[in-house]
């Protein structure tokens, strides 16, 4: 048996007890080594020896060297501590310095029924090396309601509890879903570590990026996990390729200019990476090339881009992309231009006030905007308040969705969330929504209180108003009727 704790704090300056009525017995001896995981580079290295179940209460300990000479310096001997089965136990410690713990000791225990002798050895928790695995999310935890799993790290035989550990979505610092345990100690296995990062369904299916590091004095290692890793990174080719990515309308409606990007994909490395935008004509363009991202596989994507006139591209002119690499025989090239679409349609836009139900709540009023029925699914959406451009931020909109397949057309909306207070002072909130279809290219909606009330709508507290109004006109009219009879009959009457 070898205990590892603290054990010299727990022992402390015990308790003195003189009457047993146990029968008298040997000590059983147990070498105690330094707390698991201790540096043993400092200065002192404590060790000691345990003696447990002995009677009478006499017990001489002492120490020797692995060359079996006296050792008289750096011993302490705590006082016996009497068990419940009516015996002691005692323990002994023995300072030595960080260079003189590599060796073995002996620790010897001298009582009036026996004398035994035990080997001690300062607990060295590094001879394993540390290993770090990482575990995919369980697809049945998938199936609760809330359809989130966890994903698992875990390292053994790391050295010492001074480690720490990261989640990473993507390369980005996860900061919550995470439950970590440890390090705890593994006995002469040094220090045990795991940690759960939570993540849903929809990011692992997406095929997220997950990755755990853990880093300590000894030990430094990452390890990465995703949907693609889990069935045998076969998800994408493996060979570098390329992707052309063509600038999206709102570039080229705002910055009066088109940003051509060549996706460099399944990099092993980027050194060595060189990517060159070229005209027809060969004249090379300004080509910047982005930070390098970590893909599902494992390998290295980077994004290379060219800014071109909005004319040029609008004109069909062809670029090309020249991707130059050491794993590559030859460059790969390959050619981007606009493409012509078939069945164009501009969109009709349509804006809604909020419900007058949602506004009868005082808390919020939501403002909708519908585009529909265009070809391209390009276009922007953006939103104004009182002629001021929004943040993007305080609204959200669909990407475009396809409406019909004869014709091809799409549809999209955006909503944007004011408060109730703010849409009863009276502020008008404009749609603006972009498409190259469009006459200018940009059309806008406005909408405001006032002029939903001329439309026909009206909120809650109108409606009572009104409702109240016409009540009140009624028993005016009836009155103004009587009154008028009335003075009818009387005349007839006096005539």
């Amino acid at each position: 048996m070898s205990r590892c704790d603290n054990w010299f704090d727990y022992w402390g300056q015990g308790t003195m007890v003189t009457v047993t009525s146990a029968t008298p017995a040997a000590p059983s001896l147990f070498p105690l080594d330094s707390s698991c995981g201790a540096d043993l580079s400092q200065d002192p290295v404590a060790l000691g020896c345990l003696a447990k179940d002995f009677l009478p209460d006499s017990i001489t300990f002492s120490w020797n060297d692995n060359k079996n000479a006296s050792i008289t310096d750096g011993i302490k001997k705590f006082p016996s501590v009497l068990n419940t089965a009516g015996t002691y136990t005692a323990t002994t410690q023995l300072s030595v310095t960080a260079s003189e713990a590599q060796e073995v000791f002996y620790c010897s225990a001298e009582h009036p029924n026996g004398i035994r002798t035990v080997r001690v050895h300062p607990h060295r928790p590094c001879t394993t090396e540390p290993s770090m695995t990482i575990r995919p999310p369980a697809r049945d935890q998938f199936l609760e309601p809330n359809k989130t799993s966890t994903i698992i790290c875990s390292v053994k035989n790391l050295c010492n509890q001074a480690v720490t550990l990261k989640w990473l979505k993507e390369g980005v610092e996860v900061s919550s879903g995470i439950h970590t345990d440890g390090p705890v100690s593994s006995g002469r296995n040094g220090y045990t570590l795991s940690s759960e990062l939570t993540v849903s369904e929809k990011d692992w299916d997406n095929d997220r990026v997950y990755s755990c590091k853990v880093e300590s004095k000894n030990f430094s290692d990452i390890r990465n996990i995703s949907k693609c890793f889990e069935c045998g990174g076969e998800c994408s080719p493996s060979d570098i390729g390329t992707q052309l990515i063509p600038p999206n309308f709102a570039d080229i409606y705002i910055r009066k200019s088109a940003i051509l990007t060549c996706r460099v994909i399944n990099m092993q490395s980027t050194e060595g990476l060189n990517v060159i935008w070229m005209r027809e004509d060969g004249k090379e363009l300004k080509t910047s090339i982005g930070e390098r991202k970590v893909q599902s596989n494992g390998r290295f994507s980077v994004d290379a881009t060219t800014s071109v006139c909005a004319d040029e591209w609008e004109r069909g002119d062809e670029y090309t992309c020249e991707v130059i690499h050491p794993e590559l025989i030859f460059p790969l090239k390959k050619t981007l231009t606009k493409q012509p679409v078939t069945n164009s349609h501009a969109p009709s836009v349509y804006i809604f006030p909020p419900p007058a139900e949602q506004l009868a709540l005082r808390e919020a009023a939501t403002v909708t905007c519908l585009v529909k029925s265009f070809n391209p699914p390009d276009l922007f959406i953006k939103w104004l308040s009182n002629g001021e451009e929004l943040n993007a931020s305080k609204y959200i909109s669909t990407q475009p969705i396809q409406e019909s397949s004869q014709p091809l057309l799409y549809f999209a909306y955006s909503t944007l969330q004011i408060s109730e207070q703010e849409w009863n002072a009276g502020n008008t909130y404009t749609c603006l929504v972009g498409h190259e279809k469009l006459p200018l290219q940009v059309t806008q909606r406005t909408v405001d209180k006032s002029t939903v009330y001329l439309d026909g709508f009206m909120d809650a507290e109108e409606e009572d108003f009104y409702n109240l109004w016409t009540t009140a006109s009624t028993f005016i009219i009836l009155f103004l009727l009587s009154l008028f009879y009335s003075t009818t009959v009387t005349l007839i009457k006096v005539k």
